[in-house]
């Protein structure tokens, strides 16, 4: 029920409609909370004519000097309990829209960009799916990346820690720029820093894991490593629409190559190609055909694709 309702409701102004709201929600109370909450809002309201009163008579016996600073009080309390109602229910809008919390997929050859309500940054990959909350709560924001790649840059708020929740561990940060990819049908997820300092807790064993700039962790088989990137620039391109295939094994490539082309790659060889590379981008609204006609200018593989069933063999 909406306080300002009740207080109306108390202080003889409500419609006959906003009588009748009154009159149900009590009707409908099942467990006496509402009866409660009524108690307690009328006990305001009493508090408030107390105070907006002063008692009239007893007012005009009192010099002008003090009937101005006992008006003042009594407009600075009104007001203070006004304000500590809407403060009581912004509160709570917030605390209910923060427990609240909405699934976002974006399909495979895809991607998209989000502006938190934080004011943080989100680029999600193709085939990337994460839940997160109408608004963050007043304590933390949360996040989870059930599958895919996300970016995030992330505003310093030192009060409500940024947390991103994967199947193998949890990352806290303040204000930094990072990159998380969950596999999980292959058991895999990296943490990569960009900018400022973040920490990882390894669900499975508790620990936890300090990263600063360039740091690549991975979880992978239940096993944890920690290396440092060499290639800076090649972890966000993809928010560009570039893949850069860059000290990438053949089969982590292929599987990027069907997030971002949507499309399913089998690898049908007893060995993976080698790749005789150091550098290198593709553009991705170039087309699967092309990032394969690419990549065996310096690999050793062939394919065939099938367009009924939208799936490449690699041979």
């Amino acid at each position: 029920m909406d306080s300002y309702l009740l207080l109306k409701y108390f202080k003889g102004s409500a419609s006959p409609s906003e009588k009748e709201q009154v009159y149900s929600w009590l009707a409908n109370d099942t467990d006496g909370s509402r009866k409660e909450s009524y108690r307690q809002m009328h006990d305001i309201y009493n508090g408030m004519a107390l105070y907006g009163d002063g008692g009239a008579s007893y007012m005009k016996r009192r010099s002008l000097r003090r009937r101005i600073i006992a008006g003042i009080t009594a407009i600075a309390a009104s007001v203070a309990i006004v304000f500590g109602l809407i403060t009581i229910e912004r509160n709570r809008a917030i605390d209910l829209l923060a427990s609240k919390t909405e699934t976002l997929y974006v399909p495979a050859g895809e991607s998209m960009k989000l502006t938190l309500d934080d004011g943080s940054s989100i680029w999600l990959n193709g085939d990337t799916e994460i839940e997160l909350p109408a608004v963050f709560g007043r304590k933390d924001r949360k996040i989870t990346v059930h599958r895919g790649e996300i970016l995030l840059d992330v505003v310093k708020d030192e009060a409500r820690p940024f947390y991103v929740e994967t199947f193998t561990s949890t990352v806290r940060v303040l204000g930094t720029k990072f990159e998380v990819l969950v596999d999980e049908d292959r058991s895999f997820c990296s943490v990569i820093l960009l900018r400022g300092k973040v920490e990882a807790v390894d669900h499975n064993t508790g620990d936890v894991i300090g990263m600063v700039p360039d740091d690549l962790l991975c979880f992978e088989g239940g096993n944890v490593t920690k290396s440092r990137i060499k290639n800076h620039d090649a972890i966000d391109c993809w928010t560009e629409g570039l893949i850069d295939i860059s000290d990438e094994p053949f089969d982590r490539l292929m599987r990027r190559f069907e997030k971002a082309f949507n499309i399913n790659i089998i690898i049908d060889r007893p060995t993976l190609p080698a790749i005789s590379y150091t550098r290198g981008k593709i553009r991705i609204s170039d087309g699967i055909d092309h990032a394969l006609s690419v990549l065996q200018l310096v690999s050793d593989f062939t394919y065939e694709r099938d367009y009924n069933t939208n799936t490449i063999t690699i041979k």
